[in-house]
């Protein structure tokens, strides 16, 4: 048992139900936060003054709705199923000062409409880094352009399983160009986990990068399944990296046996990021937190990964 994060019994929780097993179904990490969550004194330890997380999601409150709707149905227990207010209450409360505004879109006619909402609902939110998203469609580069330059977003957010998004469309590539030109950042979920989709095998990544060699693109949780495979490309591509989200946790919705992958980020110490895919997480923040500060990696790595490399990536003062 990790030093720092508790464990529950099962009783009050179904594993059983679960749609992916726990490593440790008798003895489950919590759900909520503790009043004074367990992490923060490692934070010190550690010398961090806090934590960015660049998988956070932000959408309007009714497709967030309709998201914990398919959630439930799965049994996929939601931790933090709160009103915005206190979701952003929740990030602060542990030691999460900057974090993302991700939201995606699965059909045309949706990205420019999340883009508006993320920017009129989140532009003065303090500490927000915001994100918007794009599908393959017609007058896609002209709502990414004006996203960046009038709205002021630092990054996209992509999920080729859930819009089906084959990243090799030729409608994407002015799109593409273009961010990869202006250094603007892409969290994308290319891999297999949680479920596996007809565009996520790293065969269209390859030959998406491949194409866009200099673009910064963050790839969600470390690749999952693929991991190895994504760790090759990111010894070819100086901007690839990878983001830690659901990925060392009890959690298996990313593989049995995870503890190997932190070879990975001693490997790319530089390249890798923090993400807890916050709200819709079966657990409370401390988990994935704990069990990370808490691994073989030494001191500066987990300051790297936690801090360093993502404030560097948004130009964020470590020490603000």
């Amino acid at each position: 048992m990790l030093p720092c994060c508790h464990y529950l019994s099962s009783s009050g929780r179904s594993p059983e139900k679960s749609p992916f097993p726990w490593k440790h179904p008798d003895r489950m990490p919590p759900l909520r936060d503790d009043d004074a969550p367990e992490h923060l004194p490692l934070l010190q330890k550690y010398g961090l003054p806090f934590i960015i997380d660049v998988h956070t999601h932000f959408f309007p409150e009714y497709v967030m709705k309709r998201i914990w709707k398919w959630f439930d149905g799965v049994h996929w227990e939601i931790a933090y199923r709160e009103n915005e207010t206190a979701r952003l209450e929740s990030l602060r409360k542990n030691g999460i000062r900057h974090f993302t505004t991700l939201n995606y879109a699965h059909k045309e006619k949706m990205a420019e409409g999340l883009n508006r909402w993320t920017f009129e609902t989140h532009a003065n939110t303090k500490n927000a880094i915001l994100f918007g998203t794009f599908f393959p469609e017609e007058g896609c580069l002209e709502y990414v352009r004006r996203a960046v330059e009038d709205y002021g977003f630092r990054g996209f957010k992509l999920h080729c399983e859930v819009g089906r998004l084959d990243l090799t469309r030729k409608e994407l590539s002015s799109t593409f160009s273009y961010l990869e030109k202006k250094s603007i950042p892409l969290v994308i979920h290319s891999g297999d986990a949680p479920l596996p989709g007809p565009y996520t095998n790293i065969r269209y990544f390859r030959t998406f990068i491949e194409r866009y060699p200099t673009l910064k693109v963050i790839v969600a949780h470390m690749g999952t399944s693929e991991v190895w495979e994504y760790a090759e490309l990111l010894s070819i591509f100086p901007e690839l990296r990878l983001d830690t989200t659901m990925v060392f946790v009890d959690f298996l919705a990313t593989g049995t046996d995870t503890d190997p992958y932190l070879e990975v980020i001693e490997r790319f110490p530089d390249r890798v990021h923090f993400g807890s895919d916050f709200p819709s997480i079966p657990y409370a923040l401390s988990h994935p937190i704990c069990n990370l500060l808490n691994s073989a990696l030494s001191d500066e790595i987990k300051r790297k990964v936690f801090l360093e490399n993502s404030a560097r990536l948004f130009s964020i003062d470590p020490n603000s």
